[in-house]
């Protein structure tokens, strides 16, 4: 059966592999300027009550496994699609803005 992944931990780990990337890429003369990165995933939005307080609603982004396994066959799914501005702030701010992300070194 396939694991649930919290949408804070797929967008952590995505934000790890682009610093690691940037880190492999570093002394090398070809780079890649990251201005908007798109991330499409399939997610499921799950309401645990606990108690009369209401509750906790939770985002799910399903993976292939979890898809195959039909655990969430009876449940509605919605894909959705994040366009993120990737920002380097280990960067000094130019007029206010920091500056776009590299992968593949600094300049």
């Amino acid at each position: 059966m396939g694991q649930k992944l919290e949408l804070a931990a797929v967008l952590e780990a995505l934000r790890e592999e682009l610093n690691i990337a940037k880190r492999e890429g570093d002394g090398h003369d070809l780079r890649f300027n990251i201005d908007n990165l798109e991330v499409e995933l399939q997610t499921v939005v799950e309401k645990k009550v606990a108690g009369e307080a209401g509750g906790k609603v939770r985002f799910w982004v399903l993976d292939a496994d979890t898809k195959a396994s039909g655990e969430y066959k009876d449940a509605v799914t919605q894909k959705i699609k994040l366009t993120l501005k990737v920002v380097d702030t280990s960067k000094p701010a130019i007029d206010g803005k920091s500056p776009l992300a590299q992968v593949g070194g600094d300049s």
